[in-house]
């Protein structure tokens, strides 16, 4: 099935894409984008029953391992050496 892409249909893909195209840049892109949808016809012409949808080729995989907290918390090492503290944090000079 031969698509065609008017050149209204172009530079308004173009303006899409901010991209400025000169008149032949236009023409070959319209040509370009013809094809593809040609492309995707021929595609659909293809007989996908008991093909599951898949949303990745390879098998998906959680690969995040679980979220534990291993080193606890340092609040007492990091303040051990602070000249000033309080219980929450270092006491420094007020700064502008």
């Amino acid at each position: 099935m031969a698509h065609g892409i008017s050149d209204e249909m172009t530079e308004y893909v173009g303006i899409l894409a901010k991209l400025e195209l000169s008149g032949e840049e236009k023409e070959r892109a319209g040509k370009d984008m013809a094809r593809m949808l040609d492309y995707i016809d021929k595609l659909n012409e293809l007989d996908t029953t008991g093909v599951e949808p898949l949303s990745h080729v390879f098998k998906k995989v959680n690969v995040f391992r679980e979220d534990v907290v291993t080193n606890g918390d340092g609040r007492e090492a990091a303040l051990a050496n602070a000249p000033q503290r309080t219980e929450q944090g270092f006491v420094v000079p007020k700064t502008f």
